[in-house]
């Protein structure tokens, strides 16, 4: 690995941390402001409105004019978003600042990936591709770990864990900054622009029959645990204590970041048929937890999701980084975040389901959504995708 992909690196992950902050500070968004869950689900889903497009323009436009073009605002439109939450006193204000974040993660994710990427030797490319995964999923569980201890245990819960997250955001500026651009000539450079998806010739109907699901599967049923079950916590459970919420957070995002470490030498492709089956079923001990009134089985789901799921996202991100050449890997990892992103929206309507039938039937439906889909995947899509066709760039010379 260079220096420059460990400085993008440290910018994904410092990136990633702001965006879910918020999930241990729903509970108190709901009881300081008086909103629904429909409305608080909605407010964590926000910032997928603004991800989703974002990405996709970001992703061609980084192979089109550099990755740091991209990059260095996406990371100060952060910043911008963290201190809208740190002053926030209103509901209008704390969606403001979700907007802020679906910018900033929409212009960042999938290129910020590729510069992790694309600064690696070619030898090592998978490799970086799989710590841009570690990065993404710790930057993202320590976001909730740390918000949630420092609400419950530090003053101004609703505030201060954003002040601290600007000051690392300045670390991740810097450094981004000082790795060299790695897309000095684009080949697109000086041709009318327009929007492609960067999926190969050939692959196109397998891809997205197989890694964009098995993406938004990913991202349903952590997004699910972030936004409903903090609530579930709260209100079925009884747990008072914000800190517990936020380890929850950070166990289904946190601990993927180890999985591609013991999972690196499995086929990308096999790691994502026998995850995304297993991550599924797990969803089905978060329901049992009502029957127990155990939160401490939600923290054990939490935990067997989240590492689970990292082997999803290694295998994502290894595939999407080995099969196209630098010019068209923005716009390929940009599809692959953005779909997993599109996996939260359906929250939306988990939040205004658990108005009418309660969080413990809600949760119910999600579980036997999650089986589905991932039924989809292995049953449909692996046949679409038999096998990855990694970029050979001296085929293509």
């Amino acid at each position: 690995m260079t220096s420059g992909s460990w400085k993008a690196l440290i910018g994904l992950f410092v990136l990633t941390m702001g965006t879910s902050i918020i999930t241990p500070l729903l509970p108190l968004y709901r009881s300081h402001f008086g909103i629904s869950n429909a409305t608080a689900t909605a407010l964590f889903v926000t910032y997928t409105i603004t991800v989703v497009p974002t990405m996709l323009v970001a992703g061609n436009l980084a192979d089109r004019v550099g990755r740091k073009h991209l990059l260095i605002p996406a990371l100060a439109v952060m910043t911008v978003a963290s201190l809208v939450f740190a002053l926030a006193e209103s509901v209008p204000m704390l969606f403001a600042g979700r907007v802020l974040q679906g910018l900033a993660i929409g212009g960042f994710l999938g290129v910020g990936t590729a510069f992790v990427v694309d600064h690696a030797r070619p030898a090592q490319r998978a490799l970086a591709a799989a710590l841009a995964g570690v990065a993404f999923r710790l930057g993202f569980g320590l976001g909730p770990g740390l918000g949630g201890l420092i609400a419950q245990y530090g003053p101004n819960p609703r505030h201060t864990p954003f002040w601290g997250h600007i000051a690392v955001m300045v670390v991740g500026i810097v450094a981004v900054a000082t790795a060299a651009e790695t897309l000095k000539d684009a080949p697109s450079r000086g041709t009318p622009f327009r929007i492609r998806i960067g999926v190969p010739e050939g692959q196109v109907l397998g891809f997205m029959t197989f890694i964009v699901p098995a993406a938004f599967t990913m991202s349903f049923m952590e997004g699910t645990v972030l936004s409903v079950v903090p609530l579930f916590m709260v209100e079925d459970l009884g747990v008072t204590n914000i800190a517990l919420v936020g380890a929850v957070g950070f166990l289904v995002l946190g601990l993927g970041g180890i999985t591609p470490f013991l999972v690196r030498n499995v086929d990308p492709r096999r790691a994502i048929l026998v995850a995304l089956p297993i991550s599924a079923a797990l969803t089905f001990l978060v329901v049992g937890s009502a029957a127990t009134n155990s939160a401490l089985m939600v923290v054990v789901a939490a935990a067997a999701i989240g590492f689970v799921n990292g082997a999803l996202l290694y295998g994502g991100t290894v595939i999407a980084g080995i099969m196209t050449p630098l010019h068209e890997r923005g716009k390929l990892m940009s599809l692959l975040y953005m779909s997993a992103y599109a996996g939260t929206i359906p929250t939306v309507a988990l939040g205004a389901l658990s108005d009418r039938v309660g969080l413990t039937t809600t949760l119910l439906v999600f579980s036997i959504c999650a089986a589905v889909l991932a039924a989809f995947v292995v049953l449909v899509g692996s046949r679409l995708f038999p096998e990855v066709v990694p970029y050979q760039e001296a085929e293509h010379a």
